[in-house]
This record gives structure tokens, C-alpha cells and sequence, in this order.
């Protein structure tokens, strides 16, 4: 496989469940209200064409080292003990970016500037769930190209989850070359566009992919702990 690659996806190959969005909003078994139906059916149709989809990856060599540390050449990083266990017995490492794009965080400024709540509460979590769908998108995308080289990957994990401190996105970072996704990085480790990810991601021929264990992160702004917290 290529040791860098990006891609721009269309829109239209996102898988978007609205369940997924009602979820996030608190609803469980309760039903939707039809105006709340009505306003994510608008904003659906608002950010069609404003979401731009893009993903990319930079493969590098590496090994756990201990319990609770994984090196990339001459840079240490401190993922815990929970991702740093899924990242062992890989022959290489993905670190990847996904991002729907800057139209998107102006059109929630927009939202803003009208003061209506709703909509930018409903346009912030469908812009979450859309970023985590490019992500899906390469994660299928890898796992294609990994298995027809007899290689699997682990679950993509993010700094931010489970004890990976956030700030260790600025080693991540380091390791792209310079705006590979249109991704940029404040100093104080927030992604511009706001609706973006980044992470890591273990292949190799005996890597594992091992459930989410949501219930011990404490990253509460996740799209899956959210879910979990609300089920």
C-alpha cells in the first residue's frame, strides 16, 4: 500500500443514519416530534452541497514500547494503556485526517448570527456524525487495500480518547505533510475546519480489531460516547 494517500469522497458515499442523529439529540424510545423531523430534513437539504468530504493517510513503522507507549522514529507517544494495547502486534501505523470541509463551519456561523438554537444544535451534531462518516469511509477504504495485501487494521482511535491527552495531537500532526487534507492545527490542539478527525490506526497480519470501551473513556464530546451515554 502507499505510504501516503488522500482522497476526496463524495457526498452521496457517506452512510448517514438519521437514527444516529436523534440519538445523539436525547432521543431514545421516545418518539421525534415532526417539527424536530422538519428541521433535520432542513438542514440535510441546506449542507448537500456545502459538505466536502475529505480524508487522507501518512504510513509509517513503529513499535509499542511498554504498556502505555507507542514510538514513531525519534517521536514517543503517551496513547494509555487502552489504545496502546490495540496498537500492538502491527507492522505499521496509519495516521490519518478526515474533515467535511470549511463551508460547514460557515454555514453553522450563519446558523449562529440567526440565534436559532436548534438548528445550530442539530447542525453541530449532524456535522459531527458526518466527519465520523469520512472516517468510516477511509476506515473501509484501508481495510480494502490492507486485506488485499493479507494485512488487517485495528479500530481508529483519536487524541482525546480514553487517556490520550489531546495536546499529543501536535506530534500527530507533525507526521503529515503540510495541509495534506486542508486540516490545520491551533496551538492550543483545536482542528480547523471544526468538523474534522484525526487518529491512528494499527495494521498487520495479527492485529485485532477490539470493541470500543466507551464505558472507561472519558472523552464526553465523542460521537460514540455520546451514544453510549445516552442509551
Amino acid at each position: 500500500m502507499n505510504t501516503l494517500d488522500f482522497y476526496d469522497v463524495n457526498y452521496d458515499e457517506l452512510l448517514l443514519d438519521k437514527k444516529e442523529i436523534y440519538l445523539l439529540m436525547g432521543y431514545d424510545d421516545y418518539a421525534v416530534d415532526s417539527r424536530v423531523t422538519e428541521l433535520v430534513d432542513q438542514v440535510l437539504n441546506e449542507v448537500t452541497g456545502l459538505v466536502t468530504p475529505r480524508c487522507g493517510y501518512v504510513l509509517r513503522q513503529g513499535e509499542v514500547e511498554g504498556k502505555e507507549c507507542l514510538r514513531i522514529g525519534d517521536v514517543r507517544f503517551n496513547p494509555g494503556r487502552i489504545i496502546t494495547f490495540a496498537m500492538k502486534d502491527a507492522s505499521f501505523y496509519a495516521f490519518f485526517t478526515a474533515t467535511i470541509g470549511n463551508q460547514y463551519d460557515e454555514y453553522c456561523k450563519i446558523l449562529k448570527k440567526n440565534d436559532n438554537i436548534l438548528l445550530v444544535f442539530i447542525a453541530d451534531i449532524i456535522g459531527s456524525i458526518l466527519a465520523e462518516a469520512t472516517v468510516s469511509w477511509l476506515m473501509n477504504k484501508l481495510a480494502e487495500i490492507t486485506e488485499a495485501e493479507g494485512l488487517k487494521i485495528s479500530n481508529n482511535y483519536s487524541p482525546g480518547y480514553c487517556d490520550w491527552a489531546l495536546v499529543e495531537q501536535k506530534k500527530l500532526f507533525e507526521l503529515f505533510p503540510e495541509n495534506i487534507t486542508g486540516v490545520h492545527l491551533t496551538d492550543s490542539c483545536l482542528m480547523l475546519p471544526i468538523k474534522s478527525v484525526s487518529g491512528i490506526v494499527a495494521i498487520g497480519p495479527e492485529v485485532k480489531k477490539r470493541a470500543y470501551s466507551c464505558n472507561i473513556c472519558k472523552m464526553i464530546t465523542c460521537v460514540r460516547n455520546r451514544k453510549m451515554r445516552n442509551i
